[in-house]
């Protein structure tokens, strides 16, 4: 029987530490101790579901069918130095009022420490009048690389460059229900080109300044709109969307929209250019970088809860040959779990990729510069391994 595991996770969060003020119930069956105990435990867990909360979404299909989903609400915090308020006892209900500190806990901390290979393409640019303030022209390729080299500096992944690569044809609609099929198979072929596991892209959704978006002031209403300036610039918007594709099946794991403002205090006729030393250092340079962060930290949270993945691209005997790079970090003697891959046609007729686990692992024997080697316990053609299928570690 073959099944397929869909997980997607996302998450609210605070980073900081807080306090917080909650009630918990619980009906009192038997002992009023018993239900006291109880009352403080549900007053914990609101507590800890006010400092991060998770969705996590698991769905099961067999041979195409759906045959499990289920939505579960998690939450990861530490929760110090709590103080009861009120308790009481009313119409059966034990119920405890508690202030608490409560700090959330970063998701997938214990996520293994290999770094994925994620392509990054160019951003796409809804309203290329918009960039003409400031010549922000090459935002659709810098941007994209301020991406690269933050994602690399980490350490946690090895993105590479695919800034002069636009994946979507008409940013206006992307990533639109319409032609997401289109989107899909680029992405996987992009991925499988580059070596990529992941590709990131994105949209940049808004420029303008915010008294033309406030004035709805149409081109032909005045000159200076024809080069993208308002008769007197100030706060000036920014607005993105940033997608994660997976490179092995197309599908979207990651989508989330980002918008901010600042005041715009250069020369409007100045050649500033997106991401340059003048950029960064202005008011509007400032409100991009901080959003970025935040960006940018969610696009990498969200590669750590995703497993590596490579594909095998040759078998012989015992030995399997993996393509994946020598700086993701694998060594010698790590296992990995083999998977089948197959594929099946919704009722849409539209492709899904289907793993199916062999519940055999690899060992590692050799890292090379562009795969690895890799020995199982018997043939692989023995057990059915093949090109294309993949290996997982978590």
């Amino acid at each position: 029987m073959k099944i397929l595991f869909i997980l997607l996770v996302s998450w609210i969060s605070v980073a900081d530490a807080f306090v917080v003020e909650v009630q918990g119930e619980a009906p009192i069956i038997g002992s009023v101790n018993y239900a006291r105990q109880q009352a403080l435990e549900d007053a914990m867990r609101q507590a800890s579901l006010r400092a991060e909360a998770h969705v996590v979404s698991t769905q099961l299909m067999t041979k195409g069918v759906m045959q499990q989903d289920d939505i579960q609400l998690k939450s990861q915090a530490n929760v110090k130095n709590v103080e009861v308020l009120w308790e009481g006892a009313e119409e059966g209900i034990y119920s405890v009022t508690i202030r608490a500190d409560v700090k959330p806990i970063q998701m997938c901390q214990r996520g293994n420490s290999l770094r994925k290979a994620v392509a990054v393409t160019g951003f796409g640019l809804v309203s290329p009048k918009q960039s003409s303030l400031g010549q922000l022209q090459n935002i659709e390729q810098d941007l994209a690389r301020v991406f690269i080299n933050t994602l690399n500096d980490s350490g946690q992944i090895h993105a590479l460059d695919a800034s002069h690569i636009g994946l979507y044809e008409n940013p206006a609609f992307a990533p639109s229900v319409q032609n997401q099929q289109r989107h899909l198979t680029t992405s996987i072929a992009l991925a499988q080109n580059l070596g990529a596991q992941y590709i990131v892209s994105g949209i940049v959704r808004g420029l303008d300044t915010l008294s033309t978006v406030a004035n709805n002031v149409e081109p032909e209403e005045s000159w200076l709109s024809l080069v993208g300036f308002t008769d007197e610039p100030t706060d000036r918007q920014f607005a993105v969307d940033v997608f994660v594709h997976d490179g092995f099946s197309g599908a979207l794991i990651f989508s989330n929209s980002y918008a901010t403002q600042g005041k715009w205090n250069l020369d409007r006729l100045a050649n500033v250019r997106f991401a340059s030393p003048a950029f960064w250092k202005s008011d509007y340079g400032h409100a991009v970088k901080d959003l970025l962060v935040g960006a940018i930290d969610d696009v990498s949270m969200s590669l750590r809860c995703q497993p590596f993945m490579a594909k095998i691209i040759k078998t012989e005997g015992k030995r399997l040959h993996i393509e994946a790079l020598a700086g993701a970090g694998i060594r010698p003697g790590d296992t990995f779990s083999i998977y089948r891959s197959g594929t099946f046609y919704n009722l849409d007729l539209e492709p899904r990729i289907e793993l199916t686990s062999t519940d055999m692992k690899a060992t590692v024997k050799q890292v090379q510069p562009q795969f690895i080697v890799a020995e199982l316990t018997m043939s692989a053609q023995q057990l059915s391994i093949q090109r294309n299928d993949i290996v997982i570690a978590w």
